[in-house]
């Protein structure tokens, strides 16, 4: 299913939306200052969240569609601006995958992208991840990156993009002759969940999708594990009831409106199981995951509203990874991170910080570790 192009929404619908916006970022510049702990840490990003929630919260998906374009569009104009020839795999049901960094690198990180599984992903995601490899080639590693331009919600409902995901992988795995020893999986907030619902896929196929299994380099050995699977900010939970969605409502960017609108549009009327809603998903689930994989990260941000349901799946996920030998302890790590919001290092590259926050330091000097 090739990405659409958006329909154009009422004018005055959208006009609305951005007065809300304007009107909620002219409201916190006055509080700000008198917030507490109640908002962001800094001044600056305490004004644009209190915008970003307001006009994720108040825009219709059509609206969201209709403002951000989609994916290969976004890519093509990346490379354009970047320098670098685009280069994109067409998959059998007409989706596309870009590379960011040559393909001929030796380490390829297979990247699910964020937004509810309504939005495609953003500019400042995709300049962050070719920025990243750029600078681990320049450090003596060989790697590059392959971004699914996943069909999105409503038009895709589950079990659309897991379905995606693992044409992706059937064609590194057969096509490209890739060992999953050298294919890091990584995905932000949907993307996430994504990594996961593959994940599930893997350990228990799904009725309705294509069953995938790991290459092995002779008919007597074993599966090659995939090095690494980093989560960030992972979307598992569409609860948004959690204490976090209270003591976080002015910290975080967005809020249970828009999430409960993409959690609707994704799941359709799917059943919400453990491939759909990881958070579901008990320890015994996930025995075998390190079978998979080798080293697991789940990070999250102390300020962001999703911070419960990722912990309640955090401590199912590693008991079942560790599965109690302890020469697995170690291997799943969780990172919080302290005031940070929901994915916040992508946030910053929106916002166009320039140094490094904490949250990027973690996540890239683990990348970088595995590589």
């Amino acid at each position: 299913m090739i990405e659409k192009a958006p329909t154009n929404p009422s004018k005055l619908s959208l006009a609305w939306v951005f007065i809300r916006a304007f009107a909620a970022l002219f409201k916190r510049m006055v509080v700000s200052p008198f917030k507490g702990k109640n908002g962001a840490p800094t001044y600056f990003k305490d004004v644009m969240y209190a915008m970003l929630r307001a006009q994720l919260g108040n825009m219709t998906i059509p609206e969201q569609k209709y403002l951000y374009p989609p994916t290969t569009a976004t890519y093509l104009q990346v490379a354009k601006e970047k320098g670098f020839q685009p280069d994109s795999v067409v998959l059998p049901d007409g989706i596309q995958a870009h590379w960011l960094g040559p393909r001929s690198k030796e380490k390829v990180i297979v990247y699910f992208h964020g937004g509810g599984y309504v939005l495609p992903a953003v500019k400042a995601l995709l300049e962050y991840l070719y920025a990243f490899q750029q600078e681990a080639n320049s450090d003596g590693h060989s790697v590059s990156v392959l971004m699914l331009a996943y069909t999105l919600a409503p038009e895709g409902q589950f079990p659309t993009q897991l379905k995606q995901a693992v044409e992706l992988m059937r064609y590194l795995f057969e096509t490209e002759k890739r060992s999953p020893s050298n294919l890091l999986l990584a995905g932000d907030s949907a993307g996430g969940n994504l990594c996961l619902s593959l994940l599930s896929h893997i350990l228990h196929p799904h009725p309705s999708v294509p069953a995938l299994s790991l290459p092995t380099s002779s008919p007597s050995s074993s599966p090659a594990k995939f090095p690494a699977l980093l989560l960030i900010s992972p979307w598992v939970s569409f609860t948004y009831t959690t204490p976090s969605f209270t003591t976080n409502a002015e910290r975080d960017a967005f809020g249970p409106a828009s999430l409960s609108r993409w959690s609707a549009a994704f799941v359709g009327n799917n059943i919400r199981d453990e491939y759909v809603e990881p958070v579901r998903a008990s320890a015994d689930w996930w025995a075998g995951a390190s079978d998979v994989v080798e080293d697991v990260l789940i990070w999250a941000g102390e300020a962001e509203v999703l911070v419960d349901g990722i912990m309640a799946f955090a401590a199912e996920f590693k008991q079942g990874f560790d599965g109690g030998d302890e020469k697995r302890r170690g291997k799943c790590e969780i990172v919080v991170t302290k005031d940070a919001a929901h994915e916040e290092m992508v946030l910053e590259a929106i916002f166009g910080y320039r140094e490094k926050g904490e949250a990027a330091r973690v996540v890239e000097g683990w990348v970088r570790a595995r590589l």
